[in-house]
């Protein structure tokens, strides 16, 4: 059987086209490192804001239809309502703080728009009268930077335990 040259220039098309690199292909680790870099920045900030009970710095990372899924199921929709959230947990008696730890950050684009993928564990840390509670899971973070600054569409909680006597 005889190929025709269009056919064999089609098939080596295609077969360069299946093999390319994508933007968040393991194979190119450092192409966003610098969009990596501040995500993890936003993350650690985060992070200190909620030891601080700081609402506004809590929310600093939030985009304006954030929606957050709690370890316990329940749904939080729009930075309003999650703030309103902040207020209610750092007012709880014994409520000390909640810390995220990423595990991996993928970036890749789509339409234009730099999305990023933000997996890892979390814990929270609370002082109870039998004692302390550690609650603790995994999380999910979507993020987009649609609008120049990198936000958090909408973050994913599974509690997988407790640890301590006062869970």
């Amino acid at each position: 059987m005889a190929w025709s040259r269009v056919g064999v220039g089609l098939i080596l098309a295609a077969l360069s086209l299946s093999a390319s690199p994508v933007a968040s292909s393991p194979s190119k680790p450092n192409t966003y490192a610098g969009d990596r870099r501040a995500i993890l920045g936003l993350r650690a900030a985060n992070n200190r804001a909620l030891a601080a009970h700081d609402v506004d710095g809590a929310m600093a990372l939030a985009a304006d239809d954030y929606v957050t899924i709690g370890g316990d199921s329940s749904i939080e929709r729009g930075a309003a309502e999650n703030r309103k959230g902040w207020v209610e947990e750092f007012a709880r008696p014994g409520h000390d703080r909640y810390v995220r730890t990423p595990a991996d950050v993928q970036i890749g684009v789509r339409k234009g728009v730099l999305r990023a993928a933000e997996s890892g564990r979390w814990e929270g840390i609370d002082h109870k009268p039998a004692g302390e509670a550690r609650p603790f899971g995994r999380y999910f973070a979507h993020w987009t930077k649609a609008s120049g600054a990198w936000r958090v569409v909408s973050e994913t909680y599974v509690t997988m335990g407790c640890r301590g006597p006062g869970c």
